[in-house]
């Protein structure tokens, strides 16, 4: 007997659609700008390395954050690029929404 421990269901959407919690998303955007790493500090105390980029398609444009041990992915793509971002997470912090890559994330360049 074959047991699938879970199947995901992405869907595909514009980034003005999104809204806060939206998960396991799948997107495609042009990469304007890429920032540096910098650390942070959550509430909880953890610090996190991240890189903050700016994203766009054919209805806004949106911050991207990237965390951790996925800033690796960002070597894939550089500004101009036609990326998608797979398995995406939409985050709000001060009423400001972001696309986020975790560890389970990953870019793919389209063109």
């Amino acid at each position: 007997m074959i047991r699938l421990a879970s199947i995901r269901q992405v869907s595909q959407m514009k980034l003005n659609t999104l809204r806060p919690g939206m998960e396991n998303l799948e997107l495609e955007v042009e990469i304007l700008s890429i920032g540096e790493p910098r650390e942070v500090e959550t509430y909880s105390g953890h610090k996190h390395t991240l890189v903050e980029a700016e994203i766009k398609d054919d209805t806004t444009k949106m911050g991207l954050t990237v965390w951790n041990e996925t800033i690796s992915e960002l070597e894939k793509v550089k500004p101009g690029d036609q990326a998608k971002l797979i398995n995406c997470f939409i985050t709000s912090f001060k009423g400001v929404l972001s696309v986020n890559i975790g560890r389970e994330s990953s870019i793919i360049k389209v063109n």
